[in-house]
């Protein structure tokens, strides 16, 4: 019997269980560590005290792999019984007007300013081609042009300066950081979102939360501990490994022949890894992920979606706060009525300056950064508002820099301590789909240890 231990509940660790249940079925006694009382990681789905409306109050979408062939994540929502729909936009409100498409920016801002926003797409895709956008993040992403730029450093390329505001706008709460902060491919890959057959997105019926729900109670083998926090990792002499965790205010012991740690990369130092080797190791290994990205929600129930006449698509980008995306979460949302939901996603310095902000004034504050014409009737028809803060949940440089070889990378010690593997969504793209690849190559590594295999002969 091959003894796993995972350590996290969020999306990665439930995936890295589902994959170690199919791969190995039962010969495989897998236990889930999670610290908090509950599983989901930053994919939550939450409810408005006022009404039986519910919002994201995490991760609000996953990225549709159609364009390229095989889609694995929808794959697999669509196993687990539940319903995508797909969400479109590429709406920005710039100076108090909506630019809904190019022929508002031509309206709105001339003929210069959109040749150069055209200029630089054009650009932009020839640098990255389409399978290359959704399956980067390898060594091969260190020989690209504008891997050793930063995104400000790209966005400065732009001579027209409506045209760059308006890119930077459109890309920045995707980044999760400030543009001189993050690489000038991940400004490249954001840029692109707004390019025909780029990131084209979709969410969950019924709430993103439902994704993480289904594939828990589809473990079958899996024993989930909750309010199991992991405080020691360590050797023991038949090259096992014992985790210490505290349940409640006792210290309980577990052995295990293979360990996977789905956490966020700031969380690796909070426990306590024994022998100098691997903490120096694991130390490098968050090092080289450590650029921090911020988020801040602001979901706001109103007695109706009064912006529709407006807003069309299911985001729009507003000039405010730096660039933040404002979702129009009322469509996918079961039993909303007659309701309307908007949903604040801030990021970068302005959601990390203003996470210490109480809830009254930045709900106050979101409802100042709409248009004119939308803010007087806000006010009228505001119900509730809600915030959650997300400081640090993301790396601002997904993949790290220089990017490594995959398999590596989910090793953070593959000398002495093979068996020991990572999974995380900074490992990739920061998304859902980056975050089911890593699981995949975390599993097939263990795999190979246990099995005595080469990993990348078991990656299907």
């Amino acid at each position: 019997m091959i003894r796993v231990g995972i350590i996290g509940g969020g999306p990665g660790g439930l995936m890295t269980a589902h994959l170690l249940e199919r791969k190995f079925g039962t010969p495989c006694q897998v236990t889930l560590l999670e610290a908090t009382h509950r599983l989901g990681g930053k994919v939550r789905t939450a409810r408005f005290d006022a009404a039986p409306v519910f919002y994201e109050a995490g991760v609000a979408e996953c990225y549709a792999y159609d364009a390229i062939g095989h889609d694995p994540l929808r794959q697999l929502i669509g196993e687990l019984g539940l319903t995508t729909v797909a969400t479109h936009s590429n709406a920005v409100v710039l100076n108090g007007a909506l630019l809904r498409d190019d022929e508002d920016i031509l309206r709105h801002c001339g003929a210069r300013t959109l040749r150069a926003i055209e200029d630089a797409r054009r650009q932009a895709a020839a640098l990255l081609p389409l399978e290359s956008w959704y399956r980067g993040f390898t060594p091969r992403d260190n020989a690209h042009p504008w891997a050793r730029r930063t995104c400000e450093e790209i966005l400065d390329q732009i001579a027209d300066p409506v045209a760059r505001r308006y890119l930077k706008i459109a890309a920045h709460s995707d980044m999760a950081t400030e543009p001189h902060q993050t690489g000038g491919l991940i400004g490249l890959r954001n840029i692109l979102k707004s390019v025909t057959g780029y990131g084209a997105q979709y969410t969950i019926e019924g709430g993103m939360e439902m994704f993480p729900r289904r594939l828990a109670a589809s473990l079958a083998g899996t024993r989930i501990e909750l309010d199991a926090s992991v405080v020691r990792v360590s050797r023991n002499a038949d090259e096992s490994y014992s985790l210490r965790f505290r349940r409640h205010r006792s210290l309980v012991q577990q052995d295990f022949d293979a360990i996977v740690v789905a956490l966020p990369y700031n969380r690796l130092l909070e426990i306590e890894w024994d022998g100098e080797r691997l903490r120096r190791a694991m130390t490098k290994h968050v090092a080289c992920y450590d650029s921090p990205g911020h988020y801040l929600r602001i979901s706001i129930l109103f007695d109706r979606p009064f912006w529709r006449r407006l807003m069309t698509g299911s985001w729009v980008m507003l000039d405010a706060f730096g660039g933040c995306c404002v979702y129009d979460e009322s469509p996918s949302r079961g039993g909303a009525g007659n309701y309307g939901v908007l949903g604040w996603l801030l990021a970068g310095a302005d959601a990390l300056s203003l996470c210490n902000a109480d809830d009254r004034t930045l709900i106050a504050r979101a409802l100042e950064s709409l248009p004119d014409e939308l803010h007087s009737e806000a006010g009228a028809q505001f119900i509730e508002g809600q915030v959650h803060r997300w400081a640090g949940a993301v790396s601002g440089q997904p993949g790290g820099f220089p990017l490594r070889d995959p398999w590596l990378a989910h090793q953070p010690e593959s000398v002495e301590h093979p068996a020991l593997v990572v999974v995380g969504d900074y490992l990739f793209d920061s998304t859902l789909n980056g975050v089911l690849r890593s699981a995949h190559i975390a599993t097939d590594c263990i795999a190979a240890q246990l099995m005595h295999s080469p990993a990348r002969d078991l990656i299907a």
